[in-house]
């Protein structure tokens, strides 16, 4: 017959394997004793409801604490629901990041792989811009709280979507929710909404520009040249407010002069408000250029 003293093991044994367990220096070595404490003070809540496990090596005289944290059940209950929760907020933002850079991160296709090293400084006030579209991006990237809008104007070519596509890029690999198309795409996303059975709503886009961290509405007054001038307008500043204490960028082949009839005045005038501007027109496309 087994001798009772190898069946079982004694509860300063099952204590001692709980400490080799959780202390490493300990896991080969039988040179300690080990306790269980109840009716400890919780470093949680203060409630002398936690219990310890301690251990003491024969030469020392003071018991350590083997587990990480002297706290009751329900504080590390309480905490474990916390890491929970957290992981669970990070899963859908990132959830709702990867849907919102699928429906508005839309820069076209040629110009995809357009950087800041590739951009085509072909006089000083290119390159100027690029300085400028630079600075914008390492503001943005360094600060929470200065940012600020970007309106940049210029004739066709000068580059203006391809500096776009370049903030967009360095910001959005950092993390940040990028939204990225043109105004009369985004009006076209808004109309489609009125259809019976659509499955997006007016309300949901513009709660989801809201989540953007940054918008680029490229080629603003374009639109202009077909439909009810009045809903555009009005939808347009829907947006530029819908943006407010938001960093949001424009881009327009329109002069100043010539934005506002597209526009409207009070979405060209709210285009004035923590914005910066970068006017890539030379003075002899000024004097030619008008809307149609």
């Amino acid at each position: 017959m087994m001798d009772d003293s190898k069946r079982f093991l004694s509860i300063d044994d099952i204590f001692k394997d709980a400490v080799k367990k959780i202390v490493p220096i300990l896991a080969d070595s039988d040179e300690f004793e080990a306790k269980y404490l109840h009716g400890l003070s919780c470093l949680g809540c203060g409630e002398e409801t936690a219990s310890g496990l301690f251990y003491r090596k024969f030469n020392q005289k003071e018991w350590l604490l083997a587990n990480k944290s002297m706290k009751c059940s329900i504080c590390l209950d309480r905490e474990a629901f916390k890491v929970y929760q957290n992981k669970s907020l990070k899963e859908l933002k990132s959830s709702v990041g990867e849907r919102l850079t699928k429906e508005y991160f839309l820069p076209p296709e040629a110009l995809k792989g357009a950087g800041f090293n590739n951009y085509q400084e072909t006089n000083t006030i290119t390159a100027g811009a690029k300085e400028r579209a630079v600075i914008f991006t390492k503001l943005f990237l360094e600060s929470t709280e200065d940012y600020y809008n970007l309106l940049i104007m210029g004739n066709p070519g000068t580059g203006k979507t391809h500096l776009c596509t370049a903030i967009a890029r360095n910001i959005k690999k950092k993390g940040f929710t990028v939204g990225f198309l043109t105004t009369g795409k985004l009006l076209s996303m808004i109309k489609e909404t009125y259809q019976k059975g659509a499955a997006k709503t007016e309300v949901g886009i513009f709660r989801d520009l809201t989540r953007l961290d940054l918008l680029i509405l490229d080629d603003v007054g374009s639109e202009a040249k077909g439909g009810s001038d009045d809903w555009r307008k009005a939808m347009i500043f829907e947006v530029v407010e819908s943006r407010s204490g938001k960093p949001t960028i424009y881009t327009s082949n329109l002069t100043d002069t010539d934005l506002p009839f597209a526009v409207g005045e009070r979405v060209f005038s709210r285009f004035y408000n923590n914005t910066k501007f970068i006017d890539l027109f030379t003075d002899d496309f000024r004097k030619r250029f008008q809307i149609n």
